[in-house]
């Protein structure tokens, strides 16, 4: 894969179905790599996770021929997947119609775990293309050991498929300034590019806010407007791993959470 990337972050309604076609034109546009939001594939009649992992082969499939229409990557926002006995909430990637490789959320919010989801053992980097890329999944970067061990894979692109809670009372700076701490500053922490994908609508009854961004070590490259954070949106833009050079990664030093907002 060439070092310069076009990548997108795909903002979409949880349980919205998407064409196939939207992938022929994303390639048409020269899009390389797209990631989904987190949960996306959860249907609006859904109570709970668990009852979602019956999907987990259908979600599969669909992902395969998106990315078979891409002809390119495809980070899947996340799904649930059952394994002896246990739900894990699991982000999959596909190349092409090739499975690339998987990821299990290590940090799932308090309410996942209420609701049955269990935390993963790792963090994972997949190699495609000469591309190495991280996976992420919401909460995790609100743990600044997410980030030192993230830096240890050495990634040059971690996405972070993400759902935000709906915050009536949050601010313009106030969301910019987290757009700083978590992800331009995850960013310097993980010597790589940061790429988020928001869900818009609800799930399981909660209103949801997009905040979908793409961010380097140098800064925030683009993001979605806060007017626009409840309506669906592609947000491209174009990378080049070889910035990474002048990257030396600055893992954070003390251990300290975030709130739950993002």
């Amino acid at each position: 894969m060439s070092r310069i990337l076009k990548i997108a972050a795909l903002q979409k309604r949880l349980g919205s179905a998407m064409p196939p076609a939207e992938f022929d034109r994303l390639r048409s546009l020269g899009v390389n790599l797209v990631c989904l939001p987190e949960y996306y594939f959860t249907p609006p009649q859904a109570h709970n996770h668990p009852e979602t992992a019956a999907l987990r082969p259908a979600i599969l499939g669909q992902l395969e021929e998106w990315s078979s229409r891409l002809r390119g990557v495809v980070v899947g926002g996340t799904l649930v997947e059952e394994d002896e006995g246990r739900f894990y909430n699991a982000c999959h990637v596909f190349d092409s119609g090739r499975h690339v490789g998987s990821y299990r959320k290590v940090h799932p919010t308090s309410r996942e775990q209420d609701d049955g989801i269990t935390p993963g053992s790792r963090f994972e980097v997949l190699e495609t293309r000469g591309l190495r890329l991280g996976l992420m999944v919401c909460a995790d970067v609100l743990f600044p050991r997410s980030f030192r061990q993230m830096a240890a894979l050495k990634p040059d692109l971690v996405a972070v498929p993400t759902i935000s809670p709906y915050q009536p009372d949050d601010t313009v700076e106030r969301k910019y300034r987290r757009d700083q701490e978590l992800f331009v500053n995850g960013a310097r922490f993980a010597g790589a590019f940061m790429l988020k994908a928001c869900g818009v609508g609800a799930i399981f009854g909660h209103r949801l806010q997009g905040r979908s961004l793409i961010a380097s070590p140098f800064g925030v490259i683009t993001r979605i407007n806060p007017r626009a954070e409840q309506q669906e949106a592609v947000l491209t833009a174009e990378i080049n791993l070889d910035q990474l050079k002048l990257v030396t990664p600055q893992p954070p030093s003390r251990e300290k959470h975030h709130r739950r907002r993002r």
